[in-house]
């Protein structure tokens, strides 16, 4: 790994909050070095004729309340339920 790919890996791992041993800098350096071109190759592609996707199109249901005929029966199994709920011990203050 030369110096400049040294301290720009260092600077990445600092930025990161990231303590790496010389073996793992080995180990991303290695990564990104197939990482980078692989991408480089992507950014290069010819997407002029893919039709953009939008979350837009989506098309969502309204919510139902269905009541389970089995709730009761699952409910009943557990040693701490009620009105057809688990209760659970208190997790934020």
């Amino acid at each position: 790994m030369d110096q400049q790919h040294t301290e720009e890996m260092e600077r990445i791992a600092r930025l990161s909050g990231l303590s790496l041993s010389e073996k793992e800098k080995e180990i991303l350096f290695t990564d990104l070095a197939r990482i980078v071109p692989y991408m480089e190759r992507i950014s290069k592609l010819d997407t002029s004729e893919v039709t953009e996707y939008s979350e837009s199109e989506i098309t969502l249901r309204d919510d139902e309340e269905v009541i389970s005929p089995i709730a009761s029966d699952i409910t009943g199994l557990s040693l701490s339920a009620k009105d057809g709920m688990f209760t659970v011990p208190r997790a934020v203050e």
